[in-house]
């Protein structure tokens, strides 16, 4: 029996391994859940290169089987990947087992609908856990090329001459993206692309890019579960606020980001840009009531109107080199001044209508934003304006005080 009920956060579940209800008599009882979710459909699933994916996998097809769905078991793949295998394959749902950028000793539970895509509403998956039907009969596949369907989704970018870096996080994309690289024509160096278990996303990856690009034109950075992109070129980093800019020259009408977005890039966008709630699910559904073609997060979440079901790193990367025609940094906006910290928290969450220094930030001209996240212990603030760095300061110091 769990210890609390399971509770779906922004993106599903994340948590340690082994902490309820990451643990794989959660993953079961989850896996139970989505059987019933779904109407016993077959359920498609992939995991990254976590050491803990595989019992975590284990237990939830057990539980799918349990519930009465077969359960076609794709080993190592990008959530996208996930995604399209869903949508492709007819499949009733999909689950990802991954933590994206989280360390290793993390683990999450991602639930696709069937149409490959995050569901916009899991009020009632969440009432079926510990309470679905148990009919049995399903049973595990091992399908045949599971990467088949997002290979096919890759723009036909030619990448001949261009010596690309690509940094694999040491997860799910690792040992997939640099031949999708190389087929388009492109030399690669790879690092990052050799997962252990306990390497994924350790110095490396989205969150941890390179400072040298090792004598190559361009890097591509992904991170665990390869759905966010982080691009490099000799002038340094280029984040989900610049990838936007460079796709926004190749259409016209809105463009979604989100409240993270740099100020500097609405300024130049004007009113072509639409800020949604943090969260690509949300960026998903500001883009479908605004028929906006395209929206980012800053973190490098990417995701297209025309594209994959959910968003991919290296789809992205090649859609941006696509419309650049391979250089991907494009003049005509300047980034306003901004502070990030990320404050891990004990305890009860804190309300955040109780302090005092970010109204008073705000009152001096600042943007400021304090969430917190959805997967984790942390309090995210972020300060943009001429004074932010002294700002994040008070802000921090008084919600630790």
């Amino acid at each position: 029996m769990s210890m609390q009920p399971i509770k779906f956060g922004t993106d599903g579940v994340r948590g340690r391994f082994q902490e309820w209800p990451i643990t794989v008599d959660g993953a079961r009882e989850i896996g139970r859940a989505v059987a019933a979710w779904c109407e016993h459909g077959p359920v498609y699933v992939g995991r990254d290169t976590r050491a803990s994916g595989t019992a975590l996998a284990d237990a939830l097809i057990a539980g799918l089987n349990e519930g009465g769905s077969d359960a076609h078991d794709g080993g190592v793949m990008p959530t996208a990947a996930v995604s399209c295998a869903v949508a492709s394959s007819g499949c009733g749902a999909g689950v990802v087992l991954t933590a994206s950028h989280n360390p290793w000793h993390d683990n999450g539970i991602k639930v696709l609908d069937a149409g490959g895509r995050k569901p916009t509403d899991i009020t009632r998956l969440e009432a079926l856990f510990g309470n679905a039907p148990l009919p049995g009969g399903g049973q595990r596949y091992a399908p045949e090329a599971p990467l088949g369907p997002w290979y096919s989704m890759m723009p036909d970018v030619d990448l001949s001459g261009l010596k690309i870096l690509l940094d694999g996080a040491h997860g799910a994309a690792s040992e997939a993206a640099p031949l999708v690289l190389k087929a388009l024509g492109a030399a690669v160096i790879s690092i990052g692309c050799s997962p252990d278990g306990r390497n994924i996303n350790a110095g490396v990856g989205a969150t941890h890019p390179p400072t040298d690009l090792q004598g190559c034109d361009l890097g591509i950075c992904l991170d665990g579960d390869a759905d966010r992109i982080i691009l490099l070129d000799e002038q340094g980093i280029l984040d989900g606020d610049d990838i936007l800019w460079a796709l926004a020259q190749g259409t016209d009408g809105p463009v979604v980001g989100t409240v993270m977005t740099n100020g500097g890039l609405e300024r130049a966008l004007g009113e072509r840009l639409l800020r949604a709630k943090v969260g690509d699910k949300h960026v998903a559904a500001l883009m479908r009531s605004s028929g906006a073609s395209i929206g980012a997060e800053t973190s490098g979440h990417v995701l297209f109107d025309d594209g994959m079901p959910t968003g991919d790193g290296l789809y992205a990367a090649l859609r941006v080199l696509q419309v650049t025609q391979n250089a991907p940094r494009v003049a005509g906006w300047s980034r306003l001044p901004v502070a990030k910290r990320n404050l891990r928290y004990a305890g009860a969450r804190r309300p955040l209508e109780s302090l005092m220094e970010p109204d008073a930030a705000r009152a001096e001209g600042q943007r400021v934003i304090i969430r917190y996240s959805g997967t984790e212990p942390l309090l995210r603030i972020l300060v943009e304006g001429e004074n932010a760095e002294a700002w994040l300061e008070r802000i921090a110091g008084e919600f630790l005080a």
